[in-house]
């Protein structure tokens, strides 16, 4: 049994093969992952292959960017209507996840989407001032404010960290 199926699959990949070369040309099977030809080492610096990777980075950014893009012209064409509460608490709740979003990644789309969740908070509070959703919409803008302020106290931290250590190793150079 064991002689026999290995002469069914080498019969097999034989034929494979020659049918692999009659329609990609011959040693057309040696394209294989990790498979290396004196002609691969042989190359010159300016013969590279293809970067798949980078192709794929790019990519990955391009439709990040179009992404955010198609999610900005969203956000602008927002029009807050003053006859339709439950339609401005939805405008606002999107937005809202907007910036959480935006706030973590330092979008730079972020103060439009600030801009026009002010715009539609103001427009909700006129219309029902005694919604239990301005209370929550207000919570949101304050833990936005308190996050940036965190982001900047830790940003002037690191600067003056780096500047203190930098003026130490001037002055013990200095010294020596």
């Amino acid at each position: 049994m064991g002689f026999l199926n290995n002469v069914q699959n080498a019969f097999g990949r034989k034929t494979g093969n020659a049918i692999g070369n009659s329609l990609y040309g011959r040693y057309a099977d040696d394209n294989r992952i990790g498979f290396r030809d004196d002609t691969n080492r042989n190359r010159s610096a300016n013969q590279t292959g293809v970067d798949y990777i980078a192709i794929e980075r790019e990519k990955r950014k391009t439709l990040a960017y179009e992404q955010n893009a198609k999610l900005l012209d969203n956000i602008i064409s927002i029009e807050f209507s003053a006859d339709n509460k439950n339609a401005v608490i939805k405008e606002l709740t999107t937005l809202s996840t907007c910036v959480d979003l935006w706030l973590k990644e330092s979008n730079k789309n972020i103060s439009v989407a600030k801009s026009k969740f002010d715009t539609g908070l103001a427009i909700l509070d006129t219309i029902d001032p005694k919604s239990p959703m301005i209370g929550y919409f207000t919570n949101k803008k304050r833990d936005w404010a308190i996050f940036e302020e965190k982001r900047r106290k830790l940003i002037v931290w690191l600067v003056s960290s780096v500047l203190i250590i930098i003026a130490l190793c001037f002055i013990l150079t200095k010294c020596s």
